[in-house]
């Protein structure tokens, strides 16, 4: 491992135990930045926690986590996907275009048969 992802580890260890009594969605948002695009299911969960809920759109996975401004609303999310267990992105326009892309193709497959 190169020294830079050991002192990305060791940072979000810090975090994750300094935040667990603080908890919630600033602790989330904080360790968001370590969140990288080939990561695995794992390292998410292991850097996030576990996420508050699960969504799959065609061949990509959803890890929903509350945005620091709402632990509770359905709508305040931030979204982190992944497609064969390692993450592609992250982020709320990047839901909307899978979720749309989705959508119009099950439409598309609908108006064929």
């Amino acid at each position: 491992m190169s020294r830079l992802r050991n002192a990305t580890i060791i940072a979000g260890l810090a975090l994750l135990i300094s935040g667990c009594s603080s908890g919630g969605a600033s602790m989330q948002m904080a360790n968001l930045t370590m969140v990288e695009r080939g990561m695995t299911h794992a390292d998410v969960i292991a850097v996030m926690g576990e996420p508050k809920r699960k969504e799959v759109h065609g061949s990509t996975e959803f890890l929903m986590y509350p945005s620091e401004r709402s632990e509770t609303a359905v709508l305040d999310f931030v979204p982190i996907a992944l497609v064969d267990g390692r993450v592609t992105g992250v982020g709320r326009n990047l839901y909307d275009t899978v979720v749309r892309a989705k959508m119009n193709a099950d439409l598309g497959n609908d108006q064929r048969r």
